[in-house]
C-alpha cells in the first residue's frame, strides 16, 4: 500500500465532514418530524380549546432554551382565552400583534410552568459560559422562566421597567406558550430553580405557580404593608397569596373578601393569618361596619390590594381606603367603570393608586427565590393549599378548565408528560 498524501487527507476530511453534514442534517430532520401533544387557541370568537397531537416539537433558537415541560398552571388569563367568546378584551389582546389584512395564527396557550433543560441555542452556550456558575443554565437543569419578552431596547426597558414594556409579548397569549410537552424561551428569560434536575427544593407543583406567586410578590412588595392596616379584594389564588404575604411582611391588621366559595377559601385565609373575612355575596355593608369599627383613628385602612377584577369591588375599594391611602390594582375588571367618582374616590382623598402588572424583571424573580429557599413561614406548604391536589394530563383539559370556570377548584396543574390525570 502506498504512502497516504495530503490529497488523501483532504479527500478523507472532506468525506468525514459531509458525513457529518449528512448526520447533522438527519438529526436535524429527526427534531423537526418530532411532534408533540399542547393545547392551543383555534378560534378566538368560540370558547374552548383544542388538543393538537401534529405541533412539531420546537427547537431553539440561537438565543434561546428549549425546555421539557414538567408541569404547567392554569391562571386567570388562561380561564379567559378558553371562555373567549364572552371576552371581548382577551379577543383584542390576543389579536394585538397580528397584522392589518393578516389572520389570527392559532397558538399554544399556557405561560406558568417549570421543567428541564434539553437543549440551549449556540448563541445562548455563550452567555452560560460567561455566567457565574451556580447561575449557568445548562442541558439537565431544573428552571422556569419569566414568560414577558420585553423589547429590550426601549426608554422602559433601559430604566428597570421591562415588565411594562410597551412592546412586550407574552408566551402563551402572543406567541406559543407552555401547555405542551416543551416549550422554548430566550435565555435571558430562564431562572435557574435546581442544578442538575435537582426539584428537591423547589418541587414542580410550586414551580408551576411562580408566575402566579410573583405577582402577589410584587403587589406585596409595593404596598409596604408592615405595621399598616390592609384590605384584600378577592379571595383566589392571587388573593390567599397576598394574604399570607402580607402576614409574613408584618401587616397589622388583615381584611378579605370573596363572594364565591367562601366557607372554603376563608378556612385557608384564616390559617394564613387574616383577621376579619366577608362574605360580599349580598353586598359590602358587613365590610365597610367592620373598617368603621377597628379604623377608628383614620377612618380607613391604610393599603388596599384589588386583586379580583370585580368592578363592585373597585368601587369598595376607593371607599374602605383611607384619606391619605394607598390602592394597588392588580385584578382586571371585565368592563369599564363607567360611573366611578374619582374626584370623590381619588383626589379629595389624596389617595395613590397604583396599577400592578406581571414581575419586575428581575426583582420579583429574586425575592421570590429567597423566600422559598428560606421557607421561613412555611410558604410552599400554603402555596400548595391553593392548588387542586389532582395533577391533569393535557388530554383531560376540558375536565380541568370546567372545574375552573364553574369556581368549583382555585388553581390547576397539567401534567405534560403523563397520559392519564393523577
Amino acid at each position: 500500500m502506498g504512502a497516504t498524501t495530503d490529497i488523501d487527507n483532504l479527500s478523507n476530511r472532506k468525506q468525514a465532514n459531509r458525513a457529518d453534514a449528512s448526520s447533522k442534517s438527519a438529526l436535524s430532520k429527526d427534531k423537526s418530524d418530532a411532534l408533540m401533544k399542547c393545547l392551543i387557541k383555534e378560534d378566538l370568537d368560540k370558547d374552548g380549546l383544542t388538543l393538537s397531537t401534529t405541533r412539531a416539537v420546537p427547537e431553539p433558537e440561537l438565543d434561546e432554551v428549549k425546555i421539557r415541560v414538567l408541569a404547567t398552571a392554569v391562571c386567570g388569563t388562561d380561564k379567559s382565552i378558553y371562555t373567549s367568546a364572552q371576552s371581548e378584551g382577551i379577543r383584542s389582546e390576543m389579536k394585538r400583534y397580528v397584522q392589518d389584512g393578516e389572520k389570527y395564527k392559532p397558538i399554544v396557550v399556557g405561560h406558568e410552568f417549570c421543567g428541564i433543560v434539553e437543549a440551549v441555542g449556540e448563541g445562548a452556550r455563550g452567555a452560560a459560559r460567561n455566567a457565574p456558575a451556580h447561575m449557568r443554565i445548562e442541558v439537565g437543569d431544573y428552571v422556569t422562566a419569566e414568560m414577558h419578552l420585553a423589547c429590550g431596547h426601549c426608554m422602559l426597558c433601559r430604566t428597570g421597567y421591562e415588565h411594562i414594556c410597551t412592546s412586550v409579548r407574552v408566551k402563551g397569549v402572543h406567541l406559543d406558550g407552555c401547555f405542551a410537552e416543551a416549550v422554548t424561551v430566550p435565555y435571558k428569560n430562564v431562572i435557574l430553580l435546581g442544578k442538575g434536575g435537582d426539584t428537591s427544593i423547589i418541587p414542580p407543583t410550586i414551580g408551576a405557580l411562580l408566575d402566579a406567586f410573583g405577582n402577589a410578590v410584587h403587589t406585596v412588595s409595593e404596598a409596604d404593608v408592615r405595621g399598616k392596616s390592609v384590605c384584600i379584594l378577592g379571595a383566589g389564588p392571587l388573593g390567599l397569596m397576598a394574604a399570607m404575604l402580607c402576614k409574613d411582611f408584618g401587616a397589622a391588621r388583615i381584611y378579605i373578601t370573596e363572594a364565591a366559595d367562601v366557607e372554603r377559601r376563608f378556612a385557608i385565609a384564616e390559617d394564613f393569618g387574616v383577621h376579619h373575612c366577608f362574605d360580599i355575596s349580598k353586598g359590602s355593608s358587613a365590610l365597610y361596619q367592620a373598617v368603621e369599627k377597628y379604623e377608628t383613628s383614620s377612618n380607613g385602612v391604610d393599603v388596599v390590594l384589588e386583586m379580583s377584577g370585580s368592578t363592585m369591588a373597585y368601587n369598595d375599594a376607593f371607599k374602605i381606603v383611607r384619606n391619605g391611602g394607598k390602592v394597588i390594582l392588580l385584578g382586571i375588571a371585565k368592563k369599564p367603570l363607567n360611573d366611578f367618582d374619582i374626584a370623590g374616590g381619588v383626589i379629595w382623598k389624596g389617595v395613590t393608586v397604583q396599577g400592578i402588572f406581571g414581575r419586575k424583571m428581575f426583582d420579583t424573580w429574586e425575592t421570590m427565590l429567597r423566600l422559598l429557599k428560606a421557607d421561613d413561614s412555611q410558604i410552599k406548604e400554603k402555596l400548595a393549599r391553593v392548588i387542586a391536589p389532582k395533577h391533569y394530563a393535557l388530554e383531560n383539559y376540558k375536565e380541568a378548565f370546567e372545574l375552573l370556570v364553574s369556581g368549583k377548584e382555585m388553581k390547576l396543574v397539567f401534567s405534560p408528560q403523563e397520559s392519564q390525570s393523577k
